[in-house]
């Protein structure tokens, strides 16, 4: 979770550059290599994954008498950009006190009166809900070590052994957030180093009681920023020897750049620092250490959790089209940091997260779509900021041997632009544009036009446009990829393709396109 310091720093930012917002300007970019000289690492396919809160699944997934089928065109409309569905982890908070039964029904919850989870007990039929994702996702298991008992570790382990099948099972994660766990389910006293010893200790005995593979275990999903006073790191563990027995596949810390988890902070998550490609990259570059650190002793890193708004969400923030052009930059940029796979947390607010928190209980605003029916968010339906995982997925594409670098903008602050190259040749450009536009503003505020003539051949380049009224636009039915809506998992309206004309394209403030050359 974000630190309030770092919090008003990137507001700062976002006050400073908002004036930029207001100007037309035309846009020459600097030369781009024809190879992909200080691009990323070879792009994931799965780059825009998911992570599902473990006591919510059944409601994202159905069953099999009653499979959820708005998630299930949701996620086949990615399948069909990458070939592959997106990995999922059924995880978050709600797993540190989870139990698996086999007479259990398939979801048993223990709420206290205000809605809080305490306890999640669950049976051989949750697994019903994995059917509606894709056949070529895979799943990261995460079980209970809040409860300190090894015995339901290893239950929900053989579980999902049984129920989900090792072809299918991409890691074991232990826990959530152990960081987070004084003074609860630990003492005030733990550390970095104790954590790294229950993840060996728990590891070994796990892998020898059933006979798991080798360097299966996902390490850390620890939330707090990986500033010098963070209580647990990527860094910190691989010093303390959590990879000595080779348990570990890869390493996974959570990113939640503001939170609504207390007053302070919920003050400054607003939308002007939240659109701000200056306050996300900032944002992302505290965790290069530790992406440095995974990559050192050849493991891929992961943001294993993230959204932008912590504490689940923020009403006429995450639940605009705002959240769509953050997850598309934040995305790509911790793409472009070699971040392997980011998964962008769904579910509904946990009232036992914080005791001032400013949600109440229900389907969190930051959810890419309600999956079913609810008093706050009406029909089940997908939320603005479902188009934004269109453009990441048809950005890295399908060959498997994408790469991305981010072209600086320095005198357009505010205009996120990203180079990607497939097998080393230049083939597509995102251009995102941070400035406002809101509703009722003027449609071409922020207005840019960019100079692409050096980089097109012939007459064969074409766009696909991410738009909407406004940032501040809630209705998916007018938020549209490439001239079509989503709201009810299938394309509405005529898909339009664009021409790129001159060389060059235009772009509205508060708009995104992906240019195909």
């Amino acid at each position: 979770m974000l630190s309030q310091t770092l919090g008003t720093v990137f507001a700062l930012l976002g006050l400073a550059n908002y004036s930029w917002a207001q100007a037309s300007q035309n846009v020459s970019l600097p030369q781009i290599s024809s190879s992909p000289s200080n691009a990323s690492q070879i792009l994931d396919p799965r780059l825009a994954s998911l992570s599902i809160e473990f006591s919510y699944l059944p409601s994202f997934g159905g069953n099999l008498s009653n499979p959820n089928l708005l998630t299930k065109e949701l996620l086949q409309r990615l399948v069909e950009r990458t070939g592959v569905g997106p990995d999922i982890r059924p995880g978050g908070i709600s797993v540190d006190s989870s139990m698996y039964q086999a007479n259990a029904s398939a979801l048993e919850l223990d709420e206290s009166p205000a809605g809080g989870i305490y306890r999640t007990v669950f049976g051989p039929a949750y697994y019903e809900s994995f059917a509606v994702f894709p056949n070529t996702s895979r799943y990261v298991i995460d079980v209970n070590l809040g409860n300190n008992t090894i015995q339901y570790a290893r239950d929900e382990i053989q579980a999902a052994i049984d129920y989900i099948g090792w072809d299918k099972i991409y890691a074991l994660e232990l826990g959530n957030e152990a960081d987070q766990y004084p003074p609860g389910s630990r003492p005030s006293t733990w550390a970095s180093s104790d954590y790294t010893a229950q993840f060996l200790g728990w590891t070994s005995i796990l892998s020898r009681n059933l006979s798991l593979p080798p360097a299966i275990f996902q390490a850390g999903s620890f939330a707090i920023d990986p500033t010098p006073t963070a209580p647990m790191t990527t860094v910190s563990i691989i010093q303390e020897g959590v990879d000595s027995t080779n348990e570990v596949k890869v390493f996974s810390q959570h990113t939640y750049q503001y939170s609504t988890c207390d007053p302070v902070r919920n003050a400054i998550a607003t939308l002007p620092n939240l659109i701000n490609h200056q306050n996300i990259t900032a944002y992302l570059d505290l965790w290069k250490p530790q992406i440095a650190a995974a990559h050192s002793i050849g493991k891929e890193f992961v943001v294993g959790e993230y959204s932008s708004v912590s504490c689940s969400g923020k009403e006429n923030v995450t639940d605009t089209f705002g959240q769509a052009l953050w997850l598309a930059d934040t995305v790509l940029y911790g793409a472009f940091l070699s971040i392997s796979r980011m998964y962008l947390h769904q579910g509904a607010t946990l009232v036992l997260q914080s005791g001032n928190q400013a949600n109440s209980a229900g389907f969190s605003w930051y959810d890419l779509w309600y999956p079913v029916p609810s008093d706050r968010y009406g029909s089940a339906r997908a939320s603005p900021s479902f188009v934004a995982y269109l453009l990441i997925t048809e950005a890295v594409g399908s060959s498997g041997q994408s790469q991305i670098s981010l072209i600086p903008t320095p005198s357009n602050p505010q205009l996120a632009v990203y180079a990607i190259w497939d097998n080393s040749i230049l083939s597509r450009m995102a251009i995102l544009n941070l400035s406002t536009r809101n509703v009722t503003s003027s449609q071409d505020a922020g207005e840019v036009v960019v100079d692409l003539s050096e980089y097109v051949s012939g007459s064969g380049a074409t766009v696909k446009r991410m738009t909407a009224p406004g940032l501040d636009s809630k209705d998916s039915s007018l938020v549209t990829w490439a001239g079509q809506s989503y709201e009810n998992g299938t394309a509405s309206g005529m898909e339009v393709i664009e021409t790129l004309q001159g060389g060059s394209v235009t772009v509205k403030g508060s708009e995104g396109v992906l240019v195909f050359l």
